[in-house]
């Protein structure tokens, strides 16, 4: 493709501004042609200077500047001008549907390749690259799917303490409040698909479905569902979206809560190896039942990803949610930070490691069950390490099975109701697509 970006700019300089002008034009041509940032700059100011200067050859140098320099809008509107006088040019159109593609202005870009494709006499290296470009706009705007399925085993369902006491009161657990063991599968589905509108402007569609089902114990199957629809703007290297949402959780076959919110996220890359997601969220939530867990929550985030090499991938995070309910000792804030490690080796072996610390306080002192006080604020520290190993080449129909080891310790000054630790080695298939 690079050899037909070269074969292109030559037949544009050399063809399309052929003239007999003087050695200083033809240095400009060739510094374009060589895709030279300094050196076009530097014979352009000195060509506009020249009386019988070709204002062509003038306007697709600044695009051509402007495009090197990833200032794709002023290369699109030059391009764009250029066109406007000149329809015939298919060279230049063919830069305008590059520089749209990279701008991320699918619908434009699509339309302008479509017109140099129907040229007559177009070489079968062009055909060849503009069918290569319509095809990476076809796949980056399709809908994209992932599918996890694993099998889960445990001792501690409820995520709840062993003890058999009630923290100081005197008090003797039921046997519903101690762990119980249970087997079943958890599974996520995600959707979605941007529309293109107009410009780098999308209609965002997306869609998250986790679930954990029990076959032996199904009082703690659980089941959430959430609905995002809103705006995305794209740019070659960075995203926003703003994004209002529903969603839906229903627990031991009954409807739980249900919120309604807004995300807002904004993706860009530093450079080539950095990139930073930025997140905020409000959530409001409500119980289809009487429940004094009803309220909102406020949530900011944000991951800095550090990628040296394409077989590797590391990522620092960190968040800050704060939940108001409508019983202040059901409400806390946490404070999350999170890294992570992926790393691809020979014989087509990969591994992916993440870490992560949550401290989390309570508003209020706890009073449990709404009856009996324990004079203490909650406060847990949570710690989570999970691990996956898998081959790359070992997949059917496009599911690969990984390896996954996931251990869970929650410490709290309120131990005896909601310390615990757990930790799981299962198997997982993940499919995307």
């Amino acid at each position: 493709m690079r050899f037909f970006f070269l074969f292109l700019t030559l037949c544009i300089t050399h063809t399309v501004f052929a003239t007999n002008k003087p050695d200083l034009e033809e240095q400009l041509k060739q510094a374009v042609y060589l895709q030279r940032l300094d050196d076009i700059q530097k014979l352009l100011q000195e060509y506009q200077e020249q009386t019988d200067s070709d204002p062509k050859l003038i306007a697709y140098a600044q695009a051509k500047s402007a495009f090197i320099q990833q200032d794709y809008s002023t290369a699109i509107a030059i391009y764009r001008k250029i066109i406007s006088s000149h329809p015939e040019l298919n060279s230049i159109r063919m830069e305008l549907a590059i520089a749209l593609f990279a701008d991320r202005q699918d619908n434009a870009s699509k339309s302008q390749f479509e017109k140099v494709k129907a040229a007559s006499g177009l070489p079968d290296s062009a055909y060849q690259t503009i069918q290569a470009y319509l095809d990476a706009i076809n796949q980056r705007n399709e809908w994209q799917f992932s599918l996890n399925l694993s099998y889960l085993r445990t001792d501690n369902v409820d995520n709840v303490s062993s003890d058999s006491t009630i923290e100081n009161t005197g008090f003797t657990k039921h046997k519903n409040m101690l762990p119980q063991k249970a087997h079943g599968i958890a599974y996520n589905l995600d959707f979605g698909k941007d529309f293109n509108l107009f410009g780098s402007h999308y209609l965002s569609f997306h869609n998250e479905t986790n679930g954990k089902t029990y076959w032996d114990n199904h009082r703690f199957d659980d089941f959430s569902n959430r609905v995002l629809v809103g705006y995305a703007y794209k740019k070659q290297d960075s995203i926003f979206r703003l994004q209002p949402f529903y969603d839906k959780r229903w627990h031991g076959n009954s409807s739980f809560h249900w919120s309604n919110g807004i995300q807002l996220s904004y993706d860009f890359r530093l450079s080539n190896q950095w990139q930073n997601q930025t997140l905020f969220a409000f959530e409001k939530r409500s119980f289809f039942d009487e429940n004094l867990q009803a309220g909102n929550i406020k949530t900011v985030s944000n991951t800095l990803i550090w990628q040296p090499k394409p077989q590797q991938l590391f990522y620092l995070g960190g968040a800050i949610s704060k939940e108001n309910t409508r019983e202040k000792q059901y409400g806390s804030t946490s404070r999350n930070i999170r890294l992570g490690w992926l790393q691809e080796y020979q014989w087509g072996i990969s591994t992916q490691f993440s870490f992560s610390f949550t401290h989390r306080k309570f508003h209020d002192e706890a009073v449990f069950a709404s009856i009996i006080p324990l004079n203490k604020i909650r406060r847990d520290h949570i710690y989570n390490i999970n691990a996956k190993i898998w081959k790359r080449d070992w997949h059917l129909w496009g599911i690969t099975p990984k390896l996954s080891f996931v251990w869970k310790k929650q410490r709290s000054n309120l131990k005896t109701l909601y310390s615990y630790y757990d930790q799981q080695l299962n198997l997982l298939f993940e499919k995307s697509f």
